[in-house]
């Protein structure tokens, strides 16, 4: 006795996905460093424009226009002290599956006004801090992602079938 069949093998493209999946995640990414520049530019104080052009590195690197302002009618221009005093990393690595950015500063007073109240050391400012930039700004990114990675590429997208005959 002989016997006929046909069957669907699925396959699935892996490489296409990975390659859909790095896609979205570096767009992700983006986005969501832009949204944390764009909390922490709205807190920032714009006067000798130092605190603001630490941002520079990492707005460059995601295509944000930071208008570093400053300085303001009287103040002195910082605007190359904070540019040296700011660096940036924007990483979407598809092989080792890591995907991160990081902002750091060295700026003595942006850190002093990050945590402190520094009009308790008399200085004169028009905004003292403390400024909590960092935490609205976590709270920022955190949400556009917690509702952005829901949507992830969906694997059925690149899963096909074959028709096999046997017999």
């Amino acid at each position: 006795m002989r016997l006929k069949a046909k069957f669907r093998v699925p396959r699935f493209d892996l490489e296409k996905y990975k390659a859909a999946l790095h896609a979205k995640l570096s767009e992700a990414l983006a986005q969501a460093a832009f949204r944390w520049l764009s909390t922490v530019d709205a807190i920032i104080p714009a006067w000798s424009g130092a605190s603001r052009a630490t941002l520079s590195a990492l707005a460059s690197m995601v295509g944000y226009s930071l208008l570093v302002g400053g300085p303001v009618e009287g103040a002195p221009d910082r605007v190359s002290v904070g540019l040296d005093h700011g660096s940036a990393t924007f990483e979407c690595n598809q092989s080792q599956a890591k995907y991160s950015f990081s902002y750091v500063t060295t700026l003595p007073w942006l850190i002093i006004n990050e945590y402190y109240d520094a009009r308790q050391w008399d200085f004169h400012l028009k905004r003292p801090g403390p400024y909590h930039f960092q935490e609205a700004a976590t709270k920022a990114l955190e949400s556009y992602l917690s509702t952005e990675l829901e949507d992830l590429p969906s694997i059925r997208a690149f899963i096909t079938t074959e028709t096999v005959s046997m017999g």
